[in-house]
């Protein structure tokens, strides 16, 4: 008995040493998250957009319409779009924002609904003077929360362009492909949540490009339960989005990813046999991945829901094609405003 006790009597001073540690980390975590402020000031403005929370907004350049930029689901906020908002405000007025709990922005007090992520950005674009119509510019999970403003606020957009966009069906069309969806948030990923105040999530830093990476991580944690926070509802952001599938007349440009491999495989057969090649450009029986093929229907789907749309296929890209090739973007973005520019039909408030 004597030497069982002897061999517990470590394992109860380290998990006394923890406990008494655990203050500590939580300050540590909140001094760190202090001095991500000071050393990173906010890009633009911080507004208010009710209840007291603010969002980071930064707004460029003069003209109109003007475009908005919507990030995906990841922990890049307006970051993410900085290329593409350097180049852009040199043509128009130009927006990118973070939204609630990324980077500098507050986060959301009350359980996620899609709707919010809408009313927040209008908010803030009128807490800075902005008036609509809007060009929508979306990457991924963005691509949903442009169909909700763009739902809800018809009179405010003048246009539409998706980056790889997420499409309302597409877990539906997954599953009936027999493909995995996967966890929006991992078990792991859930675990590192459950201890982000103790700061151990910065031992493991965030991917983000060489130009943005500091911001990124200086903010990880806390980005990272507001992204997760978006990422749990995400089934249910499907299904509000899937309700707004009538684009209108609005000019829309849909962007898709073409990965290397079946790049090559396109254009072998565009040399030989172009007649194989369908209208969303895959090429009948080569072995691109089922879940590629299926994407890219999704995306050929979504340019079909205004009169105005059109699929480009982006060549050698992958997801992440928006900010590493900012060109095929900003190309697509004066396409949209040029058309934005003529005569439209003009909607009726939402009601």
């Amino acid at each position: 008995m004597r030497n069982d006790a002897r061999r517990l009597k470590p394992v109860h001073v380290l998990a006394a040493a923890l406990l008494a540690c655990l203050p500590l980390l939580a300050a540590c975590e909140s001094l760190l998250e202090a001095e991500a402020l000071k050393t990173y000031p906010p890009e633009g403005q911080l507004v208010d957009v009710g209840d007291g929370r603010r969002i980071q907004i930064d707004c460029r350049g003069t003209g109109g319409p003007t475009v908005v930029f919507q990030s995906g689901g990841d922990l890049l906020g307006s970051l993410a779009w900085t290329p593409l908002l350097e180049r852009v405000s040199t043509r128009t007025r130009a927006c990118a924002y973070s939204r609630a709990g990324i980077l500098w922005s507050d986060p959301a007090r009350a359980t996620f609904r899609p709707e919010e992520v809408a009313e927040d950005l209008r908010a803030a674009l009128q807490a800075v003077g902005e008036t609509g119509p809007y060009i929508l510019v979306s990457h991924s999970r963005g691509g949903l929360y442009s169909l909700i403003f763009a739902g809800l606020y018809r009179a405010d957009v003048a246009g539409l362009v998706f980056a790889d966009s997420s499409h309302p069906d597409q877990e539906k069309r997954f599953a009936e492909a027999g493909l995995p969806v996967g966890d929006y948030v991992s078990p792991g990923q859930e675990l590192s949540l459950a201890f982000r105040w103790t700061g151990l999530m910065r031992l493991a830093p965030y991917p983000a490009a060489p130009s943005i990476t500091g911001q990124v991580n200086a903010f990880y944690p806390r980005s990272a339960e507001a992204n997760a926070r978006e990422a749990r509802a995400r089934s249910q952001t499907m299904e509000v989005a899937g309700r707004y599938r009538d684009l209108q007349n609005w000019p829309v440009v849909v962007l898709a990813r073409e990965l290397p491999a079946q790049t090559q495989a396109r254009q072998r057969a565009d040399a030989h046999d172009a007649y194989l090649l369908s209208a969303d450009g895959l090429v009948a029986g080569s072995d691109t991945p089922e879940s590629e093929v299926v994407w890219r229907q999704l995306q050929a789907n979504l340019a079909t829901w205004s009169s105005r749309g059109r699929l480009q296929i982006v060549p050698e890209s992958n997801h992440a094609f928006f900010f590493h090739r900012p060109d095929v973007v900003a190309e697509a973005i004066e396409e949209v405003l040029a058309a934005s520019r003529v005569v439209r039909r003009r909607l009726p408030p939402a009601g």
